[in-house]
């Protein structure tokens, strides 16, 4: 059964390599206007921090010029310049809870120090460096997650038993990753390997203790947007890139 199983697969092969043509075409221009929106999002990240650094070291040369007993005199400044900060990178803020915290603090501290007569150097440059600090972590995290929409994409994963148990899975992946890994990575799989058989040398025997019992087989497939229907795949599940926001499943069923 198995060897016509992969041979009714490889009568797909050429099809497969047609779809695999118009996927890898799909695929690079997807890649191409990924990598233009990283560019675009880098300039203009590095833009807003160059701004802020510009401002912070205008007040930070400010103050050691004058260098005074009492700083109360640039708590106007600094609480505009921490302002300028939060409406800057207001999605980071939202996003990441510790970033959040941090600047939550800074903002108190900072607004507490203004009802006071006397700001000490010590204070003030407290101020200044866990401004320095902030701006730098709010930065970096924003560069990080502009990387992270080129590095990993989504797919979701479904695992039908045959017998109405059916679980999903929506992961990240690696652009690269085949269907044979990411079932790997979240499933218990067990397998033949055929050397000489391609596209794809892997047969997927067993999902999770779940094994041919003579009629039934695991196949698989994936969703195709345009027709709106689930297609069978046309070659071993190792040859099979995923893609972006992808859907794929397993079934175990007979032929047919």
């Amino acid at each position: 059964m198995a060897i016509l199983v992969w041979a009714l697969i490889a009568t797909c092969a050429t099809a497969y390599y047609f779809l695999e043509q118009t996927r890898y075409q799909s695929q690079l221009a997807e890649t191409q206007n990924l990598l233009s929106e990283l560019a675009e999002n880098y300039a203009t990240s590095m833009e807003k921090q160059d701004k802020l650094l510009r401002d912070y070291n205008a007040l930070f040369g400010e103050y050691y010029m004058l260098y005074p007993e009492n700083c109360s005199i640039f708590m106007g400044e600094y609480c505009h310049l921490l302002s300028s900060l939060s409406g800057n990178y207001t999605h980071i803020l939202e996003t990441f809870p510790k970033l959040n915290e941090t600047y939550t603090y800074l903002s108190s501290y900072a607004q507490a120090l203004c009802t006071q007569e006397t700001v000490t150097r010590t204070e003030f440059e407290t101020l200044l460096s866990e401004f320095y600090k902030l701006l730098s972590d709010l930065s970096a995290t924003e560069l990080e997650n502009a990387l992270i929409k080129v590095s990993v994409i989504n797919v979701n994963l479904c695992i039908d038993y045959g017998n109405g148990t059916i679980t999903w899975y929506n992961v990240s992946a690696y652009p690269g990753m085949t269907l044979f890994d990411l079932t790997k990575n979240l499933t218990n799989v067990e397998y033949s390997y055929y050397l000489r058989m391609e596209p794809g040398h892997v047969l997927v025997n067993s999902i999770n203790g779940v094994f041919p019992d003579g009629e039934k087989y695991w196949f698989w497939y994936y969703w195709d947007e345009t027709r709106n229907e689930w297609i069978f795949g046309q070659v071993g599940c190792d040859a099979w890139s995923l893609k972006d926001n992808g859907t794929y499943r397993w079934i175990y069923k007979t032929w047919g």
